[in-house]
């Protein structure tokens, strides 16, 4: 298991496409001394670009991992797939693609899958998320990081969602703000020091719910479907209630709500032995973005490299 990497940095905006891009037209680049300059930001922000890449399941390293940056990077399926239809990372639902990775990533981002699968505050500061890290990983027998590095994972997944209020007023092409923000999971009040994580109901689409589910429960029997009950569901390590931050109630008013809206044939909430169940078509979660991406009427997008 892996802490930091990030350089204490949030994705900003464009970091991803500039990334992306990088990787499309000069991949050796990336690595190299010099991607700070090619990607156009400082030597740390160029660190932080290749570990978002790695850790939202853009890229992956083609080679041995090791301690350092230097080894090449490749474009996943994934990676293709939102190059091809979403390279400006324009559509929230490839922010909640790349949000759900990070939220189930059991080894390059420890912090984040603590928080949205076993952190159940819903008002809190700062300190006392950090001290509740600190004891579920003492708990789990982890390999505890140094306190500073723990300090930062909290600090950056706290700023990558969380919306300031009242809203910091600044220079909008300095682009500070972290695009996961716009999934509206989480609220910093500047006055009181406080965050709240938001856990009521919001609406998904279908295909992400999909996608949540597909990567939860992998995508074993493809083609054939699963009975899964809702009051099971929303427990699931890494499932939908869990990455979506909702509660009990919220999280079956939206699986209503989603299915209705798309009615899809792969999910269906159906009555069974007196419960409600989602029964579920078991399919690659690449293929549920695939749909998400055509249900939006998104064609492929030609990008100048």
């Amino acid at each position: 298991m892996r802490f930091g990497g990030h350089e204490t940095f949030p994705i900003r905006e464009g970091w991803l496409y500039k990334g992306l891009h990088l990787l499309k037209t000069e991949p050796s680049k990336i690595s190299g001394d010099e991607a700070a300059d090619w990607l156009g930001v400082g030597r740390n922000m160029a660190k932080s670009i290749r570990h978002w890449l790695v850790v939202t399941k853009l890229a992956r390293p083609s080679g041995r991992i090791g301690k350092t940056l230097r080894h090449p990077l490749e474009l996943t399926d994934l990676g293709e797939l939102v190059w091809s239809r979403d390279p400006y990372f324009e559509s929230i639902g490839t922010w909640w693609a790349l949000h759900i990775n990070l939220a189930s990533d059991r080894d390059h981002a420890v912090v984040w899958r603590w928080f949205f699968n076993v952190f159940s505050g819903a008002r809190f500061e700062r300190s006392v998320c950090l001290e509740a890290a600190e004891r579920y990983l003492d708990r789990t027998g982890v390999r505890m990081p140094s306190r500073l590095t723990l300090e930062r994972d909290v600090a950056c997944l706290l700023a990558s969602y969380a919306r300031t209020i009242p809203e910091e007023r600044g220079d909008p092409e300095d682009n500070l703000v972290c695009p996961f923000t716009e999934l509206g999971l989480m609220t910093y009040f500047k006055g009181t020091g406080a965050y709240e994580v938001h856990r009521g109901m919001r609406p998904l689409p279908p295909e992400l719910l999909g996608y949540s589910l597909a990567r939860a429960l992998g995508s074993h029997d493809e083609g054939r479907h699963s009975d899964l009950p809702l009051n099971e569901l929303w427990g699931l390590e890494n499932g939908p209630a869990r990455v979506f931050s909702l509660s009990n109630e919220a999280f079956f008013e939206a699986v209503l709500d989603a299915v209705a809206l798309g009615e899809l044939d792969d999910l269906k909430v159906v009555g069974l032995a007196g419960e409600r169940v989602l029964r579920v078509t078991h399919r690659p979660a690449l293929n549920w973005l695939r749909a998400y991406y055509e249900s939006a009427n998104q064609t492929p997008t030609e990008v100048a490299v």
